[in-house]
């Protein structure tokens, strides 16, 4: 059975979901004031993967991931570019989506925007208000965190220890006491604002993922995941607006979140410039590769991204698709009745792993053993086109939780000089003539040629100049 690390009891739990073989799972989108940064890919690649995962386990998923369209940053940005508010978000928010699709990200079940969710939380608000857990004054309607039990129940934070502001700098307002929080904002001039019982205004930061996902999923949900920066405030200021209004405790069964990402060894800044946005790394890197990188660390731990360790990975994910691309042209051998033992094993262990609270890494570490017993298999010409597409099969299924494998070998072209000296060095090695069948590997090298010496023949395939992984 599955188990599940939650933040909110700080230990494993066995994952039942409230609903019988389906799974409410929600996850705080981006604040769409720019580009994703890769801490922001590294927590969306994470939850992709769980999200997979269970779906791969059988349990139907609804996948909601808000996208917020309006905040103090977003308002910040636009009146410093001097660019139009909606014209803003539309850009980031089609970047955000041309970047969530070079990851192989899979599309939520919804993106609901906060703009198009303004008469809900207004609604929201309203029954919080007449429930007697919020409050107006001359400048928005405020959360009274006193008047809600088990306040810090996520955070372990206690009421008189807590401090005002949250990781941006918002909900320093009229408020009664420095830890209620913003449920309404009434409007400043300049700013976008929505009609309300309280007057034009805005919602504040944490409202909406209460509202948004109490209307996509249910006033519970199974799994809320986020990056370990939102625990405090936003997720614990969620539980205490959505428990108050409906009454139904827990608002989340399992509350679960990703690690931080350094890059070089030191927390990403821009002062620091290290800062590095999704765009900017996806022009320098194969989106697969990272996905790979990312992929094979456990979600909650603290990544250190480097570019030596991004090329050391590259060069691994290469190795599986070198494996993969042999397999699908394995030939004339005969059939080996391990495989299929092999194969039920490897799958056996791989489910243990990553039923282990997702252990990405534990699942790699099985998934390359595997990898060196089919290469043995492979190079020794050991296997049957049976056993081939067996293996490839398991990989496929594998490649449904991580998405990282490329079993369609790219299409490649190299003259007609270039074939007819891999045909001739295919007859000097047959004649014994080492020396000039490897001043012909040499040579088709320099030119991006790379040769792979196989029992059924000889590969080639087309790298960056002088780049020979062999």
């Amino acid at each position: 059975m599955l188990k599940v690390y939650n933040t909110r009891t700080r230990k494993k739990e066995a994952f039942k979901p409230l609903k019988k073989g389906e799974v409410g799972m929600y996850v705080c989108g981006p604040t769409v004031q720019g580009p994703m940064h890769i801490g922001h890919a590294r927590t969306y690649i994470a939850f992709d993967i769980m999200r997979r995962y269970l779906e791969f386990s059988g349990f139907k998923v609804n996948y909601v991931m808000n996208i917020t369209d309006i905040h103090d940053d977003i308002i910040s940005k636009a009146n410093e570019t001097g660019v139009a508010f909606e014209e803003l978000i539309e850009r980031f928010i089609e970047i955000f989506f041309r970047d969530m699709k070079a990851f192989e990200i899979k599309p939520a079940t919804v993106y609901p925007r906060v703009t198009r969710h303004i008469e809900e939380i207004v609604h929201f608000v309203k029954e919080l208000q007449e429930k007697g857990f919020a409050y107006e004054t001359h400048d928005g309607v405020y959360f009274d965190v006193s008047k809600f039990r088990g306040y810090g129940k996520l955070s372990g934070v206690k009421i008189k220890k807590s401090k005002t502001g949250t990781r941006v700098e918002t909900d320093k307002y009229d408020k009664a006491s420095a830890q209620d929080f913003a449920l309404w904002k009434k409007a400043k001039q300049g700013e976008p604002a929505w009609p309300s019982p309280w007057g034009n205004g805005r919602p504040g930061w944490h409202i909406e993922c209460s509202v948004m996902s109490s209307k996509h999923i249910g006033e519970q949900i199974d799994i809320h995941g986020g990056a370990v920066d939102l625990i405090f405030p936003h997720h614990e200021n969620e539980i205490a607006q959505s428990e108050a209004r409906s009454g139904k405790r827990p608002f989340v069964k399992y509350w679960v979140h990703t690690g931080f990402l350094n890059v070089e060894g030191t927390k990403m800044s821009k002062s620091l410039g290290n800062f590095i946005e999704v765009p900017d790394l996806l022009r320098e890197i194969n989106p697969k590769a990272f996905r790979f990188f990312i992929g094979q660390l456990h979600y909650k731990s603290r990544i250190n991204y480097t570019k030596k360790d991004l090329e050391k990975e590259s060069k691994k994910l290469e190795a599986w698709n070198e494996l993969i691309h042999r397999l699908g042209t394995a030939k004339g051998g005969k059939e080996n009745k391990k495989v299929s033992a092999l194969v039920e094993k490897t799958m056996k262990s791989f489910r243990k792993e990553m039923d282990n609270d997702f252990a990405f890494s534990n699942a790699w570490a099985v998934l390359s053993k595997f990898k060196t017993q089919a290469n043995k298999l492979a190079a020794g010409n050991k296997l049957s086109e049976k056993n081939a597409k067996e293996i490839l099969e398991f990989l496929r299924k594998i490649d449904s939780v991580f998405g990282v494998f490329t079993f369609e070998k790219e299409k490649q072209e190299i003259g007609k000089h270039e074939l007819e000296l891999v045909k001739k060095r295919g007859e000097l090695r047959q004649q014994k003539k080492w020396a000039e069948a490897d001043a012909i590997r040499k040579a088709l090298a320099e030119k991006g040629i790379i040769l792979d010496d196989t029992p059924t023949g000889t590969n080639w395939k087309l790298v960056s100049k002088g780049q020979d992984n062999n």
